[in-house]
């Protein structure tokens, strides 16, 4: 890197020492001048005022530039404390891994290496965490907090014109499944759910697990090709599965309208789903968006045939 080369040059004669570096470099600079002079005089016997004040003069003259070219010199050499700095200040602002040189075999080199490998390790273990946050652990789905953010991030996309579906899901079999079969089955279906649905969504769509047997699906696309999707889906669920226990879905949905926030979609959907749960369940029931007339809310609900 650029800056280092002082560093290195030293680095040839005091490969294990940065302090060794640092003695060098003051010595060098400001006490070979006055070692010269004091041995001139030890050599020269009654040397002339003339000769004193000129060798004086001299030794002043150098020793100042010795210590000017120490600074410079002590200037660069402190170049990689200097870049330590830097690559740690990058990380807290802007999350950018260090990439610090470790062919360096001082205390100083070790130092580098030390917090390439410490912010690396600090980098996964919050990608980890973060993972954890937004990851539900049974389904591998997203978590209520994944779910949560990234609704947030699709009402931004659908604000720039790309259509957006929201579906709010039930399961409608899980306590009868718990009570009869045991919590393993019912966390086997769980699991069932989210798989099958990972086959079909599509790179920008996804399914998070809101709660206990309630799942938000997101998808960027027209209500027609959306709900023909989930549709299909609904019919594969309600088939027995190889344990022989089928999976019974209440739906509900929205279309997202300019205007809409993430808590109004969710309120539309989630009203919806209940009225598919009403109606006997296993069913997609959509809200039409129309709010306005005699019927209130109920009004814009629609059912749609599962089969």
């Amino acid at each position: 890197m650029a800056g280092l080369g002082v560093y290195r040059a030293l680095s040839r004669v005091f490969p294990h020492s940065f302090r060794a570096k640092l003695m060098a470099v003051v010595a060098g600079c400001t006490l070979l001048p006055l070692g010269v002079f004091l041995a001139w005089l030890l050599l020269h016997d009654g040397p002339t005022q003339q000769q004193l004040v000129l060798s004086v003069s001299l030794t002043v003259i150098v020793t100042l530039l010795g210590v000017l070219a120490a600074l410079f010199l002590l200037y660069h050499l402190l170049t990689p404390l200097r870049m330590m700095v830097d690559v740690v200040q990058a990380y807290q602002h802007e999350h950018r891994l260090p990439e610090l040189p470790e062919d360096g075999r001082d205390e100083v080199g070790l130092l580098m290496r030390g917090i390439n490998c410490g912010l690396r390790e600090i980098d996964d273990g919050m990608r980890e965490l973060e993972k954890h946050a937004l990851e539900d652990p049974l389904t591998h789905a997203l978590s209520r907090r994944g779910s949560d953010r990234s609704l947030h991030e699709c009402i931004e996309h659908a604000e720039q014109g790309q259509p957006l579906m929201l579906y709010v899901l039930d399961v409608d079999n899980l306590k009868p499944v718990n009570d009869v079969y045991g919590h393993a089955a019912g966390d086997r279906m769980l699991t069932d759910l989210v798989t099958t649905s990972q086959r079909w969504l599509r790179d920008h769509d996804w399914i998070g697990r809101w709660g206990g047997d309630e799942f938000l699906i997101c998808i960027h696309d027209e209500p027609s090709p959306a709900n023909e999707r989930v549709q299909h889906w609904l019919r594969d669920l309600a088939a027995p599965r190889p344990d022989g226990i089928p999976i019974s879905v209440s739906i509900g949905c929205a279309q997202y309208r300019p205007g809409t926030d993430a808590a109004e979609l969710y309120r539309e959907a989630d009203a919806a789903m209940y009225a598919a749960k009403a109606r006997g369940g296993s069913m997609l029931v959509c809200d039409d968006g129309d709010h306005g007339g005699h019927g209130g809310h109920d009004g814009s609900l629609r059912r749609l045939a599962s089969g």
